[in-house]
């Protein structure tokens, strides 16, 4: 058994043109630009008014012409009526539509979005979505209006002065009094497509080995319907954004992350400097990121700076489903968080 939860959460809609009111602009189209394609002609602009002003021209010359009957003067006189029911000058109530030549015809609008509502967002049990949609209704009983739609993307962005993408998390502990490490992430926020600096700084308190480090992301999502009634937790996605082991050189899931050791890390002298601005060295036969702790020369701390690259909406294309991420969302229905977790 399925279900389907909706919830409207604003409309605006706005009138640009109706029939009789359009006191708005200064022409009769309520655009606020237009213009009429040159292929059409005077005649054609005018439309019936060139023929009205024929016929009543004849109607007005017969009536002091003896050469027509009585016949063809109802005749003339029913084509003058017809006529002036499609004349140009004719009132609302006599003409409920107005004609619009072939052209352009550019209507400007603006509807404001409070800053709480939440920003497009679609995931497998529900979506956030915005439209724009235009309707012209046409005159007669066989012409159906035109109905136009258009899904319009929104985008969050941070406030200005946000402190989400400078100031930094740091961690620091000890790992079973064998080892202390200093980690600082750069920001508590990033969007989608950039990098993540992340700092490390292992001070070996013994002679312990560092085998690899794996830089993840988890995302974590929940729905709820309108009446909270139902929730749903979906199951944690867990992504491999980075890898670096001892014996090999890094991995980046999604390309562009970049890594560089500017201390300790078992590098020799004459590569300290090329390390540092992020050169690889890599020893096949090393099992350790902190180098060779086996005597006491030379041991200290391992720094090292990892660049790490998140995915962007384009690079997602076409994954499997438990590899696609999706952006940081609180709107009450829907709630999206992400971790970043370090092994």
């Amino acid at each position: 058994m399925h279900f389907h939860d909706k919830k409207d959460l604003v409309t605006h809609g706005v009138v640009y043109f109706n029939h009789g009111d359009t006191a708005l602009m200064d022409n009769d189209y309520g655009a606020h630009y237009y213009k009429v394609s040159p292929s059409v002609t005077t005649k054609e602009l005018h439309g019936p008014g060139v023929t009205t002003r024929e016929i009543l021209k004849s109607v007005s010359s017969t009536s002091v012409n003896s050469h027509h009957t009585p016949k063809e003067m109802k005749r003339l006189s029913l084509q003058s009526n017809h006529s002036r029911s499609f004349g140009k000058n004719d009132t609302p109530t006599q003409r409920n539509y107005r004609l619009f030549p072939p052209g352009d015809y550019l209507y400007n609008f603006e509807f404001p979005i409070d800053g709480s509502l939440p920003e497009t967002i679609k995931s497998e049990l529900g979506f956030v979505r915005y439209d724009l949609e235009a309707i012209v209704e046409r005159s007669g009983a066989f012409r159906p209006n035109l109905l136009g739609s258009l899904e319009v993307p929104v985008i969050r962005t941070p406030a200005e002065g946000s402190l989400e993408q400078v100031e930094p998390i740091a961690i620091s502990r000890n790992w079973e009094d064998q080892l202390h490490y200093d980690i600082v992430i750069s920001g508590k926020s990033f969007p989608l497509g950039s990098q993540v600096p992340i700092a490390f700084k292992l001070t070996p308190l013994a002679k312990v080995e560092c085998h690899r480090i794996k830089v993840y992301v988890t995302e974590n999502i929940q729905h709820w319907t309108a009446d909270k009634s139902v929730h749903r937790f979906q199951p944690a996605k867990k992504v491999l954004l980075f890898e670096k082991r001892a014996d090999s050189p890094s991995v980046s899931t999604y390309p562009g992350s970049t890594m560089r050791v500017t201390a300790g890390g078992g590098i020799d002298w004459d590569h300290r400097e090329a390390a540092a601005r992020g050169e690889e060295f890599v020893d096949r036969n090393s099992t350790n990121l902190l180098g060779d702790l086996s005597n006491d020369t030379g041991v200290g701390p391992t720094e090292m700076e990892f660049n790490v690259q998140l995915p962007s909406c384009q690079m997602m294309k076409g994954r499997d489903e438990s590899q696609r991420l999706h952006f940081d969302t609180t709107y009450e229905n829907i709630q999206i968080n992400h971790w970043i977790k370090v092994s």
